[in-house]
């Protein structure tokens, strides 16, 4: 943060100045920022510049596990990314604590976090043996100049340090502190109409350790599946409650729609092709995948295959270090169907950050009659769905074209967040997971 003061100002009196609101400033730099690239600076969500590839946030030595981590102990958030572009830039990073909606929260840096606001990214390592170049960085939180105080919600910001103002990644992750206590099933609906599509939790909390609470007020319960913001439940009352249990169970909530296994692509070598491969080029200095066509499930009954819950892995069977020396290539993606949806299709899942990422989106070929892509992945091994989005809504269909099973196998998160009178912010205090067909 520079602060030019007029020749006019005494030097000691600026000096004064400055150490006083220097905390006001930085924060308000922090908000500046996400305004300036992403137009507001509210609900911070997982984005990144184009030549940013391969973004995987986790709980560190967990790859396939969410990017959680319990606070005041030795657990950190593990950040991995690409980047592909010519230049050499030295990147650095911030955090801004957030509430259950990610929301940038009303607190300066020093309030949640010790140490400096900004932080250069020293650990990365160039490609080897690649035809496509990049430098592949690594990032832990907390670290020896970071530290967190504060569980909730974070946004990891990383920056240009020649512009802390362009922001090229920004990644959720959360902390929390183990308070209450969660217990949590999933069984088939109660209402004849959605047995056979959807999945129902039943869900309670206990806050005896909180103390005295206010369930109307105090508590705000969050239920995901498979880590997809656009399904998410947020109970901001309880169904019922019998001194520090909270009940949030009827016969018509919480209920979600099942939907369907996730699609699978494996990448991990150039040299043999699996079924949803059609074939394999390499030309103008990078290799080219040519997908098998994928088609809109019609079918209404189940049929089983493993996934890893929409998230990706980094492998390539032909190296050592698949994280330096795992090649990319050009996937053509297919879709086909009859007649041109009346919205847009997108490809989801970890691979598009869990969002609705324009780079993402298919384009309708009315020669095929199929919906068309291509994606620059590194090599590995994805899961992935085509949603559907209405014209003018921003919410996602996930039954449009994958179709809803409650036989489908989904990976639940419960959240529970607490902010007592006269706090300004909302604490992390609860944390479960619960699977629709694997017992914890």
């Amino acid at each position: 943060m520079y602060i030019k003061f007029t020749r006019y100002i005494d030097i000691n009196i600026s000096i004064f100045i400055l150490y006083i609101l220097s905390p006001l400033l930085c924060y308000s730099n922090n908000r500046e920022v996400a305004e300036n690239v992403f137009g507001k600076p509210e609900k911070l969500s997982n984005q990144w510049k184009t030549n940013i590839k391969s973004v995987k946030a986790y709980k560190t030595g967990f790859e396939l596990t969410q990017p959680i981590i319990e606070l005041n102990t030795d657990e950190t958030i593990t950040l991995e990314f690409d980047d592909l572009s010519d230049e050499t830039e030295q990147y650095e990073y911030t955090v801004i604590h957030c509430d259950y909606s990610w929301n940038p929260t009303n607190m300066v840096f020093m309030e949640y976090a010790d140490g400096f606001d900004f932080n250069p990214i020293h650990d990365y390592r160039y490609s080897s043996g690649t035809l496509v170049q990049y430098r592949h960085y690594t990032l832990t939180i907390p670290n020896s100049n970071l530290k967190l105080k504060l569980s909730g919600n974070y946004i990891v910001q990383v920056v240009r340090q020649s512009n802390r103002s362009e922001i090229v990644l920004q990644q959720q992750f959360r902390v929390y502190e183990p308070l209450v206590k969660v217990d949590a099933l999933i069984r088939q609906p109660i209402e004849p109409s959605i047995q056979s599509t959807h999945q129902q939790m039943e869900l309670t909390v206990n806050t005896a350790l909180l103390g005295k609470v206010d369930p109307n007020n105090d508590v705000v319960v969050l239920l995901n599946q498979n880590n997809q913001p656009y399904n998410q439940l947020t109970f901001k009352t309880p169904h019922f409650s019998d001194g520090h249990m909270l009940i949030y169970h009827t016969p018509t909530s919480p209920i979600f729609e099942g939907g369907n296994e996730f699609r699978q692509l494996n990448l991990k070598s150039f040299h043999y092709q699996v079924a949803e491969i059609q074939g394999i080029q390499q030309y103008d200095g990078v290799y080219h995948t040519i997908l098998t066509p994928d088609k809109r499930v019609k079918t209404y009954r189940y049929s089983e295959s493993a996934d890893i819950n929409g998230k990706f892995i980094v492998k390539c069977d032909d190296v050592t270090e698949s994280q330096v020396e795992a090649d990319y290539t050009w996937v053509y993606f297919t879709l086909s169907n009859d007649v041109q949806f009346d919205g847009d299709i997108y490809i989801f899942g970890e691979l598009s950050g869990w969002e609705l990422n324009p780079n993402f989106k298919l384009k309708y070929n009315p020669e095929c009659n199929c919906y068309e892509t291509r994606l620059l992945l590194k090599q590995g091994f994805y899961n992935y769905k085509y949603v559907f989005v209405s014209q003018g809504l921003a919410t996602p269909d996930f039954n449009r074209i994958e179709a809803n099973f409650f036989e489908t196998e989904n990976a639940y998160n419960i959240l529970v967040y607490y902010k007592s009178q006269g706090v300004r912010y909302w604490r992390l205090v609860g944390l479960n997971g619960v699977n629709s067909r694997y017992k914890n």
